[in-house]
């Protein structure tokens, strides 16, 4: 009678086992899909040196580019990235406009973003980020691009990304 007791145990037990082990599949399968569909759904731009992989880019009310942006206007940013578990809590922006070989820095709020700001944000085992940039009224009217850098408090380039622009009035 206790052989069939220990029996059934080990049966219990491997059910159990094997019902974690397809959770953690489908959990995992689940955050490798969501990566693909935010993937698939980012605005293009151009990995300029990054220590974690770009998941996805918003840039408010840009569908394509060259993103239009018009002068004297606030846009909002948004990014989501892996950190590897590194649980990125800090993030201090260097946002550059480039115009033919000219760069200018653009005011970006917050910065840096912080626990104080609820800027950076868990995603299914990714990071998510947000800021917004002031495009300057003295910005000239033309295409260019938008070179944004995100540094940890030790100055390490964490995020590197360039997207071409078009400035409007």
């Amino acid at each position: 009678m206790r052989g069939y007791f220990v029996y059934y145990l080990k049966i219990i037990w491997l059910i159990c086992v094997i019902h974690e082990l397809a959770s953690f599949s489908i959990k995992s399968t689940g955050n490798v899909a969501y990566k693909k569909l935010m993937a698939m759904r980012s605005l293009p731009f151009e990995d300029c040196g990054s220590l974690y992989r770009v998941n996805y880019l918003n840039i408010e009310s840009c569908t394509k580019v060259p993103c239009s942006m018009a002068r004297n206007s606030t846009v909002k940013v948004t990014v989501l990235f892996d950190d590897n578990g590194n649980g990125v809590s800090f993030l201090k922006h260097a946002v550059s406009w480039v115009f033919t070989y000219v760069k200018t820095d653009a005011a970006i709020s917050p910065d840096p973003c912080d626990g104080d700001h609820n800027c950076i944000l868990n995603v299914n085992n990714s990071k998510s980020y947000w800021a917004n940039i002031y495009v300057n009224p003295t910005l000239p009217v033309m295409r260019g691009s938008m070179l944004w850098e995100a540094k940890d408090e030790h100055n390490q380039n964490l995020i590197c990304f360039e997207v071409p622009v078009l400035i409007t009035l």
